[in-house]
């Protein structure tokens, strides 16, 4: 019951912005790393996550390549979505696909779904997202095995934007490490 409830709450998003802050916390709750940034989700598939601060990183899914960019280092890594979605718990969020949410087990208190990997091979150990009846996110996060738990809260959600987010333009003189063979 609580997977078809979590899965009815996410089809009702066809895609939204909002500004995040992501916070990486050990077990025992020491904040080891903070970013604040935007995202921009349209389901299903594209995303565009741009961290601001402190050092600016993009990664761009256009529905088939996933792009992360880091202007620092002036590089770009391209890899195929399909290859790259076991290993980011935040594609739950931007598919429409049951099957991704089958591979959990989900558990639901209020607005908040808790989901565990039904495999024991899976880097993650824990998964946690607030979303309304209305498919509005407020906050998600996971833990992974070792133990650090990532989380984000979304604030200013809003679901008008231009499509033009999950295009990639390949900047002048940048890298790129083409990882899809």
């Amino acid at each position: 019951m609580a997977d078809a409830n979590l899965q009815n709450r996410l089809n009702k998003i066809n895609g939204f912005h909002a500004s995040f802050i992501q916070k990486l916390i050990t077990a025992e709750g020491i904040v080891l790393h903070r970013d604040e940034g935007d995202i921009w989700v349209k389901r299903p598939n594209l995303f565009n996550w741009h961290v601001i601060v402190p050092d600016e990183s993009i990664l761009i899914s256009d529905g088939k390549a996933l792009w992360f960019y880091t202007p620092l280092l002036e590089q770009v890594t391209v890899t195929w979505l399909d290859q790259a979605i076991s290993s980011m718990p935040f594609i739950l969020i931007t598919n429409n696909n049951a099957k991704e949410l089958s591979k959990y087990h989900v558990k639901q208190s209020g607005d908040f779904f808790y989901l565990t990997p039904k495999s024991q091979n899976d880097a993650l150990k824990k998964l946690m997202i607030n979303i309304s009846p209305r498919g509005m996110i407020g906050s998600f996060s996971w833990v992974n095995q070792d133990g650090l738990i990532s989380f984000y809260r979304l604030k200013n959600n809003c679901s008008a934007f231009n499509v033009s987010k999950f295009v990639f333009l390949l900047p002048e003189g940048v890298t790129v490490d083409d990882q899809r063979q």
